[in-house]
């Protein structure tokens, strides 16, 4: 499955959906509902999950270097265990977690 930047998404309620090994192209998921949504293994090639409601979404094994992960909670930080992100997100979410790098 391929999802691009032509597939509106932002704000839109995706509940429960399952996109596990999807290749998402620059795809607009901010501000959406994508509480129980299955992103395992799923490759983000560009787009932006920012300030999306991700209550019990999986990562497992998700490539998330290229989507902008930025109005990420504390309480979602769990959400990303065995993900893989940049040095320069991990130092963003660090920074929004209200932590100071040094």
């Amino acid at each position: 499955m391929s999802l691009d930047s032509t597939t509106p998404a932002s704000g839109t309620h995706l509940r429960g959906l399952s996109f596990r090994k999807a290749t998402l192209q620059q795809l607009d998921l901010s501000d959406a509902d994508l509480a129980g949504v299955d992103f395992r293994e799923a490759i983000f090639d560009g787009g932006s999950l920012k300030d999306a409601h991700l209550k019990g979404a999986r990562f497992d094994g998700a490539d998330l270097r290229k989507a902008d992960l930025s109005g990420m909670r504390l309480v979602d930080a769990a959400l990303f265990k065995g993900a893989t992100i940049s040095h320069q997100q991990a130092a963003v979410l660090v920074t929004e977690l209200g932590l100071r790098v040094m």
